[in-house]
């Protein structure tokens, strides 16, 4: 689910957080870690109309909220700036899974140097072991909604959304990261047509364990079903980035026909979606968009190798390859409306 922040200016004074975990210096935070908040803070689950509390930010409103956190638009009283403020469901606090990959999303948020294609984070913390993110707020919207509300987007359009969260892409696998959930709802179009990559909550390290072990229970589906490679539907955990190339795949099969590669009622639970992954060819995007070009039509079919030896070896490759198609695109044409909300994934 997506949903948005906001803030407003209430006259109380930042607070100072604790650090979520060592910096990498060499992936260059963009945001400080100050101290422990002090006991006479107000909590985050004190709550005002219905809303949390935390110092040094006035919540403007809720934007949504998704199976592990709300999302809250509020002002930055110290620089009086509009940001997007996800806090953990309180209910969930006692959960340590969810509790392990809310803080796994706040240290990679900080830890990743600005990029143009994902949301910028802040700071991070927690206020009486409630942990909240706070992250540039982004005015748009998700490229689900869009092709909801539109249909099947032009070939160029298409294309460039999904060169430019290729882009973002390529960032996070330098950095030895999977998002392992790229899908439209995932990708956010701004209003001055930028596309940001949402969410870190499935991020992983290649090669890296989890310290303390796995934060994910044995047997779990970690992924969305619709957009999930076939190794991936086989080992969620046995993967690296060209699983993130297939789901972009997915997502660029989405754009231009409307619906993921194996929509409809012939794949109509999580079972026969991850089955088709493994096992079903992939209509032929010919086959519903004739006026797609062959060369395009190749480009998508690598994409979604089953093999994953078939497939771009690297997020920038697949950059190159829809280059051409993307050219002349106009994606702030694409907005039918003002944005309703700022969206950030929760």
């Amino acid at each position: 689910m997506t949903s948005a922040v906001a803030m407003v200016d209430d006259g109380v004074s930042p607070p100072s957080w604790e650090q979520v975990g060592p910096v990498d210096q060499s992936l260059a935070p963009t945001c400080r870690m100050p101290q422990a908040v002090p006991a006479h803070e107000p909590a985050v689950r004190t709550v005002v109309k219905g809303w949390p509390t935390l110092p040094g930010y006035k919540i403007l409103t809720e934007l949504g909220r998704g199976g592990m956190a709300f999302v809250y638009k509020a002002r930055d009283l110290s620089r009086q700036r509009l940001v997007a403020i996800k806090v953990i469901d309180p209910s969930l606090a006692g959960d340590g899974e969810v509790v392990a990959r809310f803080r796994q999303e706040q240290l990679l948020a900080v830890r990743l140097a600005a990029h143009p294609n994902l949301v910028a984070a802040h700071a991070a913390g927690h206020v009486e072991g409630i942990p909240y993110l706070v992250l540039e707020f982004v005015e748009g919207h998700d490229l689900a909604w869009i092709v909801q509300q539109r249909g099947s987007l032009p070939a160029a359009e298409a294309c460039e959304v999904v060169r430019r969260a290729a882009l973002g892409l390529e960032y996070l696998h330098k950095h030895g990261l999977v998002h392992r959930d790229v899908k439209p709802a995932n990708l956010m179009l701004t209003s001055s047509g930028q596309v940001k990559l949402l969410d870190l909550g499935l991020v992983r390290h290649l090669h890296v364990p989890a310290p303390g072990g796995q934060i994910t229970r044995h047997g779990q589906l970690l992924g969305t079903p619709d957009y999930m490679s076939p190794e991936q539907c086989l080992d969620c955990q046995a993967i690296d980035g060209r699983a993130d190339i297939y789901a972009l795949g997915c997502t660029l099969y989405e754009l231009l026909t409307g619906q993921p590669p194996f929509a409809g009622s012939d794949h109509g639970s999580v079972f026969l979606k991850m089955k088709a992954h493994v096992e079903a060819p992939v209509p032929p995007i010919r086959g519903r968009r004739p006026d797609i070009p062959e060369w395009l039509a190749a480009a998508l079919e690598r994409m979604l190798a089953k093999d994953r030896a078939g497939r771009f070896v690297r997020a920038a490759d697949v950059v190159a390859a829809l280059q051409h198609f993307a050219a002349g695109a106009d994606l702030a044409g694409l907005s039918l409306a003002p944005p309703p909300s700022a969206i950030v994934a929760a």
